[in-house]
């Protein structure tokens, strides 16, 4: 613990008598406070001042609520100033007086509000004070404060831009809040707006957006999205942001649900659901007729998604959707439903390649691009019998190798 607040290592100076004495007297410099020298004289006798007299009779009296309250102004008014060190050490002995009194269900959400309410004064301090009283609740079983204390610790990181390290950077974002979710059997309203925070936290991010938005919109199925204005800002956001996003291709899992599809009938966003189809499954040329349309066209630009990126994306992922369907592509076939030069599908080839998009080598000499594999747009009904179909050829190839081996054996 910080010099400047007491040890409780004299038997007749309490937790609350130590922090009242130094929210009363600040810290003296280390030079001044050295112990006298042998012979000189000693020092007087201290008194307690009135603010420390007047905690004390309040311990005394059992008058905790106002104690707290005191010390806790105490705290407050000396935030900005005094060492962290020694603020941070006076909060863990109100927190923990705070317990021992059984005052921390009570008091935990509006000394939560006091440390949210700055993001720019000691932001770091009030995040270690906030996952300090987090822990505190949880340990104590209280659970009416639980999650609304989290909510609260969530908001001010997304504010102070201290979330990542609370939910463990992007690997672990997920299984953090889904942690949450399923330890505290959180009911769907919770659920909601627990995503929905998160969502919010990182609108700005493609990938993160469109992973979060797997996770937050399907909780609104059955919802009416006229009803949910709110809901509906968050569903246009998260598409503008994943078509607007460069590196993030796949967008067939959001173009499948529900909720999304009702912004189809949204009079002002609905061609942005249509753009959204486009990147899912069809192919460059859809794209083109879209941006035709003098109106889609007008849409687009006033949303930020530039023609010639929607242009860059869409040719890649109709060279996908080639590779797909068959493993050996003309470089007619291939600048023909790309719209480009004979001459330019190498340089193609090889971007989508270089996004993992595609695993593809060229034939020069034939002039014939070789796909490995390639990204799978879409996944449906379709998709799964087609994997059922490899399935069943995969089962009955083995099956035959081990009646060949058998055979030889015999």
């Amino acid at each position: 613990m910080a010099s400047g607040v007491v040890f409780l290592t004299d038997p007749n100076v309490s937790f609350v008598a130590g922090l009242a004495r130094w929210a009363a007297e600040p810290q003296q410099p280390a030079a001044e406070a050295q112990p006298a020298a042998d012979g000189a004289e000693p020092a007087a006798e201290r008194h307690p001042t009135a603010f420390e007299a007047e905690c004390l009779k309040l311990e005394s009296a059992k008058q905790f609520g106002a104690l707290s309250e005191k010390l806790g102004a105490v705290l407050r008014e000396r935030f900005a100033t005094a060492d962290e060190a020694d603020i941070e050490n006076g909060y863990t002995i109100l927190l923990q007086l705070l317990v021992q009194w059984g005052l921390l269900g009570e008091k935990a959400l509006p000394l939560a509000d006091e440390l949210c309410s700055s993001t720019s004064e000691r932001a770091t301090l009030r995040r270690t004070l906030l996952l300090s009283l987090y822990s505190l609740v949880q340990r104590g079983g209280h659970d009416a404060a639980r999650f609304p204390l989290l909510l609260r610790l969530l908001k001010f990181c997304t504010a102070a831009k201290l979330l990542d390290p609370l939910l463990g950077g992007a690997a672990q974002r997920t299984a953090t809040v889904e942690s949450w979710v399923k330890e505290w059997e959180l009911d769907e309203g919770q659920k909601k707006e627990l995503w929905g925070l998160i969502f919010d936290a990182y609108a700005s991010d493609a990938a993160a957006t469109y992973q979060h938005a797997l996770q937050y919109l399907p909780l609104h199925n059955g919802t009416q999205l006229k009803n949910q204005p709110e809901l509906r800002g968050r569903i246009v956001q998260c598409l503008l942001t994943t078509l607007r996003g460069e590196s993030l291709h796949n967008c067939d899992k959001l173009a499948q649900l529900p909720i999304v599809g009702q912004l189809g009938a949204d009079a002002e966003f609905a061609p942005l659901d249509r753009l959204l189809q486009v990147f899912a499954r069809e192919m460059y040329d859809d794209n083109l007729k879209f941006y035709a349309n003098a109106a889609n066209a007008k849409f687009m630009a006033s949303h930020g998604l530039e023609h010639g990126m929607c242009q860059r994306k869409m040719r890649l992922l109709s060279l996908c959707s080639l590779g797909r369907s068959s493993k050996e592509l003309p470089y007619a076939s291939v600048a023909s439903a790309l719209q480009i030069g004979a001459d330019e599908v190498e340089s193609w080839v090889m971007e989508a390649n270089a996004s993992g998009l595609i695993v593809a080598k060229m034939d020069q000499m034939r002039e014939i691009v070789i796909v490995s594999t390639a990204l799978e747009r879409e996944f449906g009904a379709k998709q799964w019998e087609q994997l059922g179909d490899n399935l069943k050829e995969w089962t009955q190839s083995i099956s035959g190798l081990l009646a060949l081996v058998q055979q030889s054996k015999a």
